[in-house]
């Protein structure tokens, strides 16, 4: 055995190492729990005061109080040194990020919120005014929650901070939970507790003596109108990128997480120009090698490395998941977690982040992002379709031809019927199935998800109020549904904005790598990075004809050899269905019954065991797999909140 690897017991310590744990609490009394502190931020004699507890010896985030205005700040604030020059306070030399909002705040007042730049959760109690805001970062790197106990508001970046206040209800969020085996997300503002409701992302929560609201206070494209940029425009991407990397690198000695892909290479790549410059320590590459030939980027990864002249880790694969794979990593990960793991590749990336902490990294920038907003989405096809434009279909096609690793058939055909005809054909054929046989649409429902060698998913939402609680939740979702723009293109970029599954996704990011002691942060998810992207008209983004062309040429033109001008993208789909395929016997032994979905009455216990063990007889299926993985990763997860 390695003598770097650890055991597994060893493992399952490594995952449930603590981080920050901290409530704002909004009440009439001071909270008294035990094993916390209490430290006053806002009281002043007014009937509510603003609390910040947290438990003993955990790390406090910002706070500070001035006037009667009270502000808590976790995270990391990009341009404070570009606002305080326009504040003026000269007063505000310190490093307390809280006391320069709480002055912000009284010259700016609301408004402050769409000025900020950062990975933030922030908490403002305005005594004078009884008003509380809640704001989330604009793009949800840093995580905000909420709950009700009794006569307070508390507010957190961590879930399992609210559900241990006693006055928290810990009961898990039945239908949200069988949805997730339905391959459906819950709403926005839902979380896997019953009693606990997140902040999305870009928002604000108002609470006012006259009630609640939650809105959008930074947004790219409102009222679903995009101001597109012009040729001259999209040439600050450059100067952009560099700025949110730096921004990034301010906070200490960092790590990149570097693949062989653009994304991370032009993170990697203008990073070592930045700290060059600057005289500033030079970033570690962490990389993963992966093991087969058609995921392996290890000789990219060196070579980007080596020129650059970053230190590098190169860890294998199957090392850096753990002794025990990483299908079992990953459910003991899941059960750590306040989700379900979303990120299957997590633990490998954990354990990357870990040795990059252990040699002085303090924070870990990504190529995260790039696939959202350095692509053009496929759903343009609907948009040009309608508008009888093929030939920009035909542009679209021939770019993707030369990006992905699909033949040039299956590419076409995803265009002209799943990206094309099939989204504008299916709103008005709902719309006439639901006025002229209702009924039909309920028989869909029962229609099975699951590829067609496993066993229609009778077993799922097995208890008949739940099953009815599915059918109508997805009724008002049909019926709820509102779009701001007759685009699809432009419907489906505000998904990276708002879909579930971003936060759930940048949520799970937080929460394990702090644990690793690090902070995570994605250049492509800067706000401002993101707004020029968001606006670049979708075939300025594909300069070149090829995908990601912002990039591709300017790295085609620093590493000249490693073929970054014709770099198709790598997709480790087959790899993932393989390496469940090969744990999976062992892992299925190991979970046994599906006891606490059957409890729950998320599934018929026998029929989902039956399924599961098909899967086994029938082989590699990366559709299958995905379920195979889904349904484990809820039973571990729920194994251990069910109370």
């Amino acid at each position: 055995m390695n003598k770097n690897s650890i055991s597994a017991n060893e493992q399952k310590e490594v995952f449930r190492q603590p981080s920050s744990r901290w409530f704002a609490a909004l009440g009439n009394t001071a909270p008294e729990l035990r094993g916390y502190v209490c430290q006053p931020v806002a009281v002043n004699g007014r009937p509510k005061s603003l609390h910040l507890v947290a438990e003993v010896e955990s790390v406090l985030p910002a706070f500070d109080e001035r006037a009667g205005c009270g502000v808590i700040f976790d995270g990391a604030l990009y341009n404070r040194r570009d606002l305080q020059n326009e504040l003026g306070d000269q007063t505000l030399a310190s490093d307390n990020d809280a006391a320069f909002i709480v002055a912000a705040y009284q010259k700016w007042g609301e408004s402050l919120l769409k000025r900020l730049r950062g990975s933030f959760a922030l908490v403002i109690w305005d005594s004078q005014r009884e008003v509380l805001l809640c704001a989330r970062d604009p793009l949800g790197s840093c995580p905000m929650f909420y709950a009700e106990a009794h006569h307070e508001l508390l507010v957190s970046t961590s879930i399992n901070s609210l559900i241990r206040h006693p006055n928290v209800s810990a009961a898990l969020n039945r239908a949200a939970l069988a949805e997730y085996l339905y391959d459906r997300l819950p709403g926005l503002d839902e979380t896997f507790f019953a009693a606990v409701k997140r902040v999305p992302p870009g928002r604000v929560l108002k609470v006012t003596k006259e009630g609640r609201r939650c809105y959008r206070y930074w947004d790219p494209a409102s009222g679903g109108t995009v101001k597109w940029l012009t040729p001259d425009e999209v040439e600050q991407f450059d100067e952009l990128l560099d700025r949110a990397v730096g921004r990034c690198l301010s906070f200490g000695p960092a790590g990149i997480f570097l693949s062989g892909g653009l994304d991370s290479v032009s993170v990697a790549a203008v990073a070592a120009e930045h700290c060059r410059l600057n005289e500033l320590t030079k970033p570690c590459a962490l990389s993963l090698a992966f093991p087969t030939p058609d995921t392996t980027e290890e000789v990219i990864q060196r070579s980007v490395a080596a020129q650059l002249g970053l230190p590098q880790v190169l860890k294998g694969f199957n090392e850096a998941a753990g002794v025990v794979g990483l299908i079992a990593s990953g459910l003991e990960l899941a059960s750590t977690l306040s989700s379900p793991l979303m990120n299957p590749w997590l633990p490998a990336f954990y354990d990357l982040a870990r040795e990059g902490k252990r040699r002085g990294c303090e924070v870990v920038l990504t190529g995260g992002g790039g696939d959202e907003w350095l692509t053009i989405g496929p759903f343009l096809a609907a948009d040009m379709l309608r508008g009888f434009d093929f030939t920009g279909i035909y542009r679209l096609w021939h770019s993707e031809r030369r990006s992905y690793r699909r033949s040039s058939v299956a590419l076409l055909l995803g265009l002209l019927w799943r990206f094309g005809a099939k989204p504008l054909l299916h709103p008005p054929a709902h719309r006439l199935v639901k006025q002229v046989a209702p009924w039909a649409l309920k028989l869909r429902h029962r229609v099975s998800p699951w590829p067609a060698s496993w066993v229609p998913p009778k077993w799922l939402a097995a208890e008949a109020s739940l099953r009815t609680e599915l059918d109508q939740r997805m009724e008002e979702q049909h019926n709820n549904t509102e779009y701001d723009s007759e685009s699809l293109y432009i419907r489906e970029m505000r998904k990276a904005l708002d879909h579930p599954m971003i936060s759930f996704d940048q949520e799970e990011n937080f929460e394990i790598y702090r644990r690793a002691g690090v902070r995570l942060l994605q250049p492509y998810w800067d706000a401002d990075l993101v707004e020029l992207l968001f606006r670049t008209p979708p075939f300025l983004l594909n300069h070149g004809g090829r995908t990601k062309g912002l990039v591709r040429a300017s790295l085609a033109r620093r590493f000249p050899n490693l073929g970054f001008e014709q770099q198709k993208k790598v997709v480790a789909t087959n790899f993932y269905a393989s390496t469940v395929y090969n744990e999976a016997r062992k892992v299925r032994q190991r979970i046994g019954r599906l006891r606490a979905l059957g409890e729950m009455g998320i599934v018929d216990e026998q029929g989902a065991e039956t399924a599961l063990d098909q899967f086994l007889a029938q082989g590699e299926d990366p559709k299958a797999t995905y379920h195979f993985w889904n349904v484990l990763n809820l039973e571990s997860w729920a194994r251990a909140h069910v109370s």
